[in-house]
């Protein structure tokens, strides 16, 4: 929210709070009271101006409530069932598939795997995100090799993406340090 559109909305509630404290105090003949710290001090006060810090605190408060502040989000949705085609750096293509994990909106994303073949391999990711069209992974296997997945996504629901996968030095057990998945959105 902008500082004009901040300082819009507080006019207003005052507006509608002195509005509100002028019938009710002039009209309707009601009372308030109050008291309140400050300065280190604390000062008592009633009548109308009781009356108006309840009501804009009233609508104050509300509107914080029912302002939402979505914090980071993205257009982008790479959630649900993939399907794989690894291209191992030692001309090997293998096959497989992927579960990536997302909520609606938000950046931060798991992925978990198989590749089968000989000897299949399960992976996981252990934290991922997306940074305006680009995805980060740090994965871990079951033997242990860990290592960073970095790709890009071109539009916001892809059907497919490629994935380049690094192993992270003294990592890589099986001679193959990098590699590229291809992953097909399994619709």
């Amino acid at each position: 929210m902008t500082e004009t559109g901040f300082f819009l909305i507080v006019t207003g509630l005052a507006t509608v709070s002195v509005s509100l404290t002028f019938v009710l105090f002039r009209f309707l003949r009601s009372q308030a009271e109050g008291k309140g710290k400050f300065l280190g001090g604390t000062i008592r006060y009633g009548g109308s101006l009781a009356g108006f810090l309840l009501i804009f605190g009233t609508l104050f408060g509300a509107f914080y409530r029912l302002k939402s502040d979505p914090g980071v989000t993205t257009p982008i949705n790479i959630g649900g069932e993939w399907s794989l085609d690894l291209h191992m750096s030692t001309s090997t293509k293998l096959k497989g598939s992927v579960t990536i994990r997302q909520r609606q909106g938000d950046p931060v994303i798991t992925m978990s795997g198989e590749i089968l073949g000989a000897g299949a391999i399960t992976f996981d990711s252990m934290v991922g995100m997306i940074h305006d069209r680009d995805i980060y992974l740090v994965y871990e296997n079951l033997k242990g090799e860990r290592g960073v997945i970095r790709g890009k996504a071109m539009t916001d629901d892809p059907a497919t993406l490629s994935l380049v996968y690094t192993d992270l030095a003294g990592s890589d057990l099986n001679n193959d340090p990098t590699g590229t998945l291809h992953l097909k959105r399994a619709r």
